[in-house]
């Protein structure tokens, strides 16, 4: 995107409709570009993983976009969300769930082809039923947990699961790894290794062990399924370096008052911060419903073409303060738009700014903000 004009990759009528709030706009085809470029990085299935909304970017906008370049499994986390997506993509793509499937919901998630991940042993007992009442296996991710317990069945559920694995059509065999954020070589590797001695006993199948840092640290930990989720959606998936992905989310807000305060001057509630000398003002219309954070009061900051307006004083529910004194006088006007994340503000810069993780930051905004759509038709042009 021209960094003039972060409106420049999307529709007209995109720009007409920023007049009276933040808007995050998604390009399609940065994130079917991402998923091209893990796809490439293994020798296996490249699953797609749109949990969490698709990251803030939504999820079926950004589901029909990677199934219309190839996309055959995809993870959502919750039920409900995996039967949207069964709606939505047809009866062709594998669809499961990260949650797995209650008892009481699991002839409904077998008629409609969705397929659980077992986490459990209830949730296994529950498929063995199913199976006798169909008299044929259910398909079935199976989870085994290696480090992080979180999710999936413990080394100690181990004997009780075997004999119930025979009602499964296990799809493959599947571990989270706890520490590959963090390049935790020994043990993504020592869980890689727990996952085989595992399964070395068990029916055969895949596995599938690398997230999206998994994929980039080693080969090895790919199995036959990689589960890239974040980098599909331009989260950098590298501790220190350069991000590979490209960042499909812009995030705008629209200046709706324009302020000259005096020396001395507060902003916001409980007066936070004071004017050290006249100052020029602009009032953002978002704020922590929108999905900018609270912790960006008196420390974030946007940018109007590419220069830098520190947030000034507590953000609001709808809106927020910022600095105007690095602007030139008269750049900055009523509807100007300010750049909350895009191409002169990175995720990791947004979530590096409230203490949290780019996840964090992206679906709050995308839950707060209307979102628009470039590429709608993924021509990637």
């Amino acid at each position: 995107m021209n960094r003039h004009d972060p409106l420049t990759a999307f529709p007209p009528d995109v720009r007409r409709s920023l007049c009276g709030g933040p808007a995050m706009l998604v390009d399609l085809g940065a994130i079917q570009r991402n998923f091209v470029k893990l796809a490439s990085m293994t020798d296996g299935i490249c699953a797609a993983i749109v949990k969490g909304d698709g990251y803030g970017h939504g999820m079926r906008e950004a589901a029909h976009a990677l199934k219309n370049i190839g996309a055959e499994l995809f993870f959502a986390a919750r039920f409900e969300d995996a039967l949207i997506l069964r709606d939505d993509l047809g009866p062709e793509p594998r669809i499961a769930v990260l949650d797995g499937v209650a008892a009481q919901n699991m002839s409904e998630a077998c008629a409609r082809n969705v397929t659980p991940v077992v986490n459990s042993l209830e949730q296994l007992h529950a498929i063995s039923t199913l199976a006798k009442q169909l008299s044929q296996k259910v398909p079935a991710f199976i989870h085994l947990d290696t480090a992080m317990n979180r999710l999936g069945l413990a080394p100690g559920d181990d004997e009780s699961a075997t004999p119930l694995l025979e009602s499964c059509d296990i799809q493959a065999y599947m571990t989270h790894l706890a520490s590959a954020d963090d390049v935790d070589l020994d043990l993504c590797h020592l869980q890689a290794n727990r996952l085989a001695a595992r399964v070395q006993p068990l029916p055969k199948a895949p596995l599938s062990i690398a997230n999206s840092c998994g994929v980039f640290l080693a080969k090895e930990l790919h199995g036959e399924i990689i589960r890239p989720g974040k980098s599909t959606f331009g989260i950098n998936p590298l501790t220190d370096d350069a991000n590979p992905m490209q960042e499909p989310a812009t995030v705008l807000a629209p200046v709706v008052q324009l302020r000259l305060l005096k020396k001395g001057e507060a902003v916001g509630y409980s007066c936070t911060w004071h004017a050290p000398e006249p100052r020029r003002i602009a009032i953002l219309a978002i704020g922590y419903a929108n999905g900018f954070m609270r912790d960006n009061s008196n420390r974030g900051y946007v940018t109007f073409d590419g220069v830098r307006a520190p947030v000034v004083g507590r953000v609001s529910m709808d809106l927020t303060a910022v600095d105007l004194s690095a602007i030139p006088e008269n750049a900055v006007h009523i509807g100007s738009l300010a750049v909350i994340v895009g191409k002169t503000i990175t995720y990791r810069q947004l979530a590096n700014t409230i203490g949290s993780n780019e996840h964090e930051a992206i679906i709050a905004l995308g839950r707060g903000c209307r979102r628009f759509y470039a590429n709608k038709e993924c021509d990637d042009e």
